[in-house]
């Protein structure tokens, strides 16, 4: 005869059971949910942070390939600016007297005109170098400006004095061509002096 028993269970025994293995799987249920519903969070904030992460690496990267462009940029363009500098200064110097003298007619008559309609009746005076006297004179008579011409020795070829009744003008057009000749200058430097202070600043 065997020495083990085997235990039975009865029918209301195992009923009794039941409720409690059900309670459990809930639990585990519950539990399982809630750890998916915890890891599916904390992976999506750690997908998201990564992929601030990448952009904000791909925007730095962007960033510094623009900046370094535009240094490339710049240096070209000092580089162009510096070269065409003693070329536009020549074009600028031979030019300005030329477009000095030829303005001088119209910048006299202006004056004479505005000297006319300051007083009808008053026939305004011009000094000039002797040199501008007649081309002047026809210039002034082409455009229908009656004054009178005086030759004035110590002026320069693009200097006129306008007097009338009541005022007083002086035309210095070589004065202007230096201003234009000192603009372009220091537009011309100011390119480089900018250029050099941008690449100490980024370097």
């Amino acid at each position: 005869m065997s020495a083990y028993r085997l235990e039975t269970f009865s029918p209301g025994i195992v009923a009794a059971l039941t409720p409690r293995i059900d309670a459990t799987e809930r639990r585990l249920a519950a539990a399982r949910e809630a750890g998916f519903a915890d890891g599916y969070i904390a992976g999506q904030a750690a997908a998201t942070e990564a992929m601030l992460a990448e952009d904000d690496r791909l925007t730095s990267d962007l960033v510094e390939a623009l900046q370094d462009a535009r240094m490339t940029n710049e240096a070209a363009r000092r580089h162009v600016a510096a070269s065409l500098a003693p070329m536009l200064e020549a074009i600028v110097a031979a030019l300005t007297p030329t477009l000095a003298e030829a303005g001088l007619a119209v910048e006299v008559a202006r004056a004479v005109e505005r000297a006319i309609a300051a007083a009808p009746k008053a026939r305004p005076r011009v000094r000039c170098a002797p040199e501008m006297v007649d081309p002047l004179g026809d210039r002034l008579e082409a455009r229908g400006v009656a004054a009178v011409i005086e030759a004035a020795p110590e002026l320069l070829p693009r200097e006129a004095q306008v007097f009338w009744e009541h005022g007083f003008d002086h035309i210095d057009l070589d004065a202007c061509a230096a201003q234009v000749r000192a603009c372009v200058l220091d537009h011309l430097r100011s390119e480089t002096t900018n250029g050099d202070e941008d690449e100490r600043q980024h370097g």
